[in-house]
């Protein structure tokens, strides 16, 4: 009897096999004979599920944004306010515990900024859309808690450059990214915040 494989499956576990070798050997330097062995597989087996190492690279960064998503949802569904947790969500990616994936989405701009493939935009677009659902849900929270103003939903774009802007211009100049999320935020919310009358 024929073994059944889970293909989507198998590709999950290859990618979850890779992530540490990934984040220590970066996207330019992996290889897909380092994929293969870290995988316990032949190349040839990674070529039945991949493409090319872009598709592996995509499908372990899609890993790690699935990972970075959840800790979105939790940071929605506590407590604090849509000032709180829009600071959490900014300052995320900035964390001591997440240098090394700010370190290979750093990667990711520089390969997409000089050579992006068709795949690449495609990639990059669909992590971007997935990231403005989730911070316009964490808005519209914030709108029907009535803590900011309606409008607020209209700044999500700009608060999405603003992040990966930040990403790049913490490294150039080494600026304090945390100290620039609050800076900035502190001057968003001097507009977009519903005052208490008096």
């Amino acid at each position: 009897m024929a073994i059944i494989v889970d293909k989507d499956q198998k590709r999950r576990n290859i990618a979850l096999s890779c992530e540490a070798l990934l984040l220590q050997k970066g996207i330019k330097n992996l290889t897909i004979a380092e994929i293969a062995k870290t995988a316990g597989v032949g190349k040839g087996t990674i070529y039945e599920y991949f493409k090319n190492k872009d598709e592996i690279v995509f499908e372990i960064i899609t890993l790690f944004i699935d990972q970075h998503q959840n800790r979105l949802r939790d940071i929605i569904a506590e407590e604090k306010s849509t000032k709180t947790k829009l600071y959490d969500f900014l300052a995320l990616l900035h964390l001591e515990s997440e240098k090394e994936h700010l370190k290979l989405y750093r990667e990711f701009i520089a390969i997409s900024l000089q050579s992006a493939t068709p795949e690449m935009v495609a990639f990059s677009t669909k992590c971007h859309i997935s990231f403005v659902e989730t911070v316009q849900e964490l808005i519209q929270v914030g709108i029907d808690k009535r803590e900011i103003i309606p409008q607020s939903l209209g700044l999500v774009n700009t608060l999405m450059i603003y992040g990966t802007g930040l990403v790049v211009e913490a490294k150039l100049i080494h600026a304090d990214a945390l100290r620039q999320i609050e800076e900035m935020l502190d001057n968003w919310f001097k507009i977009i915040e519903i005052k208490e009358e008096k």
